[in-house]
C-alpha cells in the first residue's frame, strides 16, 4: 500500500490542490461561474414575472449549481493539462539522460 503524505493522496500521484496554477484557476472559474450564474438566473426570473424574493433564491441556486459545475470541469481540465505537464517533464528527462549516455559513449570512444 502506498504511504500517504501530508495531503491525504498516495504518494504516486498528484494532487490539485499542491498545482499552483490549477488551484488558483479553479477557485477562480467556480467564483466567476457563481456570480455569473446568481446575475442571470436572478435576471431572467425577474424578466419572467417572477417576485423579487424568488428570483433572488432561485439565483442563489442557480448560483450554486453553476459553481459546482465550473469545479467539476476546472478539475476535469487540469487533470489533463497536469497529466501532460508530467509527460513534457518525463520526455525532457529521458531525452536528457540519453543526451548524456551519448557524450559518456563518445568520450568514452575517444580515449581509445
Amino acid at each position: 500500500m502506498a504511504e500517504q503524505p501530508q495531503g491525504g493522496a498516495p504518494a504516486d500521484t498528484v494532487a490539485l490542490v499542491a498545482h499552483p496554477r490549477a488551484s488558483r484557476s479553479i477557485r477562480r472559474m467556480r467564483a466567476r461561474a457563481g456570480l455569473l450564474g446568481l446575475v442571470l438566473v436572478t435576471l431572467l426570473s425577474l424578466r419572467a414575472g417572477v417576485p423579487a424574493f424568488d428570483a433572488v433564491l432561485r439565483g442563489l441556486v442557480g448560483g450554486i449549481a453553476a459553481q459546482f459545475v465550473a469545479w467539476g470541469a476546472g478539475v476535469m481540465v487540469w487533470r489533463q493539462l497536469v497529466l501532460g505537464e508530467i509527460i513534457a517533464y518525463r520526455d525532457a528527462q529521458l531525452e536528457a539522460r540519453s543526451d548524456a549516455t551519448e557524450r559518456v559513449a563518445a568520450a568514452a570512444a575517444g580515449r581509445n
